[in-house]
């Protein structure tokens, strides 16, 4: 015959419960942290990219209308205006997929900067995402396709 004990409960205590909750807190503290940090060089790198295609992009622009475009929207669609020899020769999309309607933005949901440069800068065009601040940011948080 078993013998029944009436005082026995079942569950978890208050002491238990309360260092369970620490330790999850403990880890949400630590992996909080590490996953925004995760995030920030993946957009960093997607930024990187995108203007990887864009240099691409420009280079092809380039080799086949012998200037550089006028505006990066150049590169998906044949410019109407302008030099009649550069629309002729463009063979374009340039970096991007036929359909390609609009320019990208950057991760952080801005435009990219985009100027050519007169002969004595040190490259022929300026382009740069301004990074995770967007405009107004330092230079130093710029993300920049010459570096």
């Amino acid at each position: 015959m078993a013998v029944q004990l009436k005082n026995s409960r079942s569950g978890f205590t208050l002491i238990e419960l309360m260092i369970v909750i620490m330790i999850i807190g403990i880890l949400g503290g630590i992996l909080v942290p590490a996953v925004n940090n995760a995030l920030k060089k993946a957009k960093a790198g997607t930024a990187k990219t995108l203007l990887m295609k864009f240099k691409s992009g420009i280079a092809e622009y380039r080799g086949d209308t012998n200037q550089y475009p006028t505006t990066l929207k150049d590169l998906l669609k044949r410019p109407k205006s302008g030099d009649e020899k550069v629309t002729k020769k463009w063979n374009g999309p340039y970096g991007f997929e036929e359909g390609t309607e609009d320019v990208p933005e950057d991760p952080w949901g801005e435009k990219f900067h985009y100027k050519v440069t007169a002969p004595p800068a040190k490259h022929p065009y300026e382009l740069y995402s301004h990074g995770p601040n967007g405009k107004g940011s330092p230079k130093e948080e710029r993300i920049d396709v010459w570096d």
